[in-house]
This record gives structure tokens, C-alpha cells and sequence, in this order.
């Protein structure tokens, strides 16, 4: 069992989530097909697989932004400004980046919840994997199906960045039942993801990848986060 953080209290930050209710497509998230990734690309790691699911959680709509003012420190984003968008038939994918130079943009109350989820298991994966936090970085994925139950493959959602595919180094649950691999009719489930810090936020290029479905929206995505940026004075 992992030391720090105990299960109480991550079931607890898996409660303040917001936004991973239903997974609707956001209106300039580009979901395109690509053929199936080719045996000589590289992939830095394999996951070790889900850890114990957590206890409870209850997911809420995303919440509005506040009315951003010129030199206002706080974002005024939505999560799902910031988040990645997936459809492979009925499952819908949702990824978020949970690293600080992006979450930073978010309204205050969706930075409180994000950035409190992301130090909880920077010291749970710290722990586990034995390595600096440096060495990853996280992303929050949720996986939905508004209709029927479907069967998902957690370590089939790799990310591409700069033309190299990455493979989650850990994952670990945050609600009940992802380690069943299915999600039922009208449920969401969430997990962790860390990935190798080579992936690049910061580029345009940034694509994420399940199975042979990828998603090109971050090259829309990083100049709303820049632009936040330079309207906070960062």
C-alpha cells in the first residue's frame, strides 16, 4: 500500500472533480482516424497497470469561468478548454494535462481541484515508480459511453509528441470499477496517467492516440493556453 495520501483522502479529491460527467465532443476538437501505429516506432515504457481502485467519487458539470480583467492573475479556462477529445464507436476518451504551467489558465476553483489531484499522485507515482517527478508528467483521462456498456484497453491510449509515440509509465484509478475494463451505459470513469517527460506540452504537435483513432486538437488547444497566459501576465 502506498504510503502519504491515503485512499480516504484521494477518494475525497476524486468528489471536488469536476467536468468528466458526460464526455460530449468539444465544438474545435478534431478527431481524426490514422492508420495503425507501425511495430518500429518508439515507446518509451509500459505501464505497470491499474492500481487498487479508490472508494467513491462523484463527478460534476465543469464550471463556468469567472470574467476575466486585464492583469488578472486567476484563468478564466474551462477544463475542457484544456482537455483532449477521443471517440472510437461508443467509447468517449477526455485527457487533460495536469501539469501546473497549463491547469494555471483554468478558473480558480477548476485550478484548486486539478492541482490538488495532481500533487496527490505526483507523490504516490514518485513513490511507486522511484523516480523525481521531472522524470513524468501527469494527465487526467476520463473514458464515458453514453449508451451502451463497452470494453476499454487503459495502455492502448499513448500519446505522440515531436513524431514519437509515448506509453503510460503508471496508472493509477481515481473512481471505482476501472479496473474492469468496461465502462457501463451512461457512467465515467477516471484514472491517472503518467507519462515520460519528453512529451511536449509546449508544441503543437502534440497528438493523443487510442488504438487507430488520434486526436489533433492540442495545436488549437496551446494557443487559448498562451493566450491566458500572456491576458494573466505570465
Amino acid at each position: 500500500m502506498n504510503r502519504g495520501l491515503g485512499v480516504t483522502g484521494l477518494a475525497g479529491l476524486a468528489v471536488l472533480l469536476a467536468g468528466c460527467g458526460l464526455l460530449l465532443q468539444d465544438p474545435d476538437s478534431g478527431t481524426t482516424p490514422a492508420p495503425a501505429a507501425g511495430n518500429n516506432t518508439p515507446a518509451l515504457s509500459t505501464a505497470p497497470g491499474v492500481q487498487a481502485e479508490l472508494d467513491s467519487a462523484a463527478p460534476a458539470p465543469d464550471t463556468a469561468p469567472s470574467t476575466p480583467t486585464m492583469g488578472d492573475r486567476s484563468g478564466s479556462l474551462r477544463q475542457s478548454e484544456i482537455s483532449m477529445y477521443l471517440r472510437r464507436g461508443d467509447l468517449q476518451l477526455r485527457v487533460t494535462p495536469l501539469a501546473e504551467r497549463i491547469i494555471e489558465t483554468t478558473a480558480p476553483d477548476t485550478h484548486e481541484r486539478l492541482q490538488a489531484l495532481a500533487g496527490a499522485h505526483e507523490a504516490i507515482f514518485r513513490e511507486g515508480i522511484g523516480v523525481g517527478t521531472e522524470s513524468f508528467q501527469l494527465f487526467l483521462v476520463a473514458v464515458h459511453s453514453e449508451s451502451v456498456e463497452v470494453a476499454f484497453e487503459p495502455e492502448d491510449l499513448n500519446l505522440v509528441s515531436r513524431g514519437l509515440r509515448y506509453r503510460p509509465v503508471a496508472i493509477r484509478a481515481v473512481t471505482p470499477h476501472w479496473s474492469r475494463h468496461r465502462v457501463a451505459a451512461r457512467e465515467t470513469l477516471m484514472a491517472v496517467y503518467a507519462f515520460p517527460s519528453e512529451v511536449d506540452l509546449e508544441s503543437g504537435g502534440l497528438e493523443v492516440e487510442y488504438r487507430e483513432v488520434r486526436d489533433r486538437s492540442w495545436e488549437r488547444i496551446l494557443p487559448r493556453v498562451q493566450a491566458e497566459r500572456g491576458r494573466m501576465g505570465g
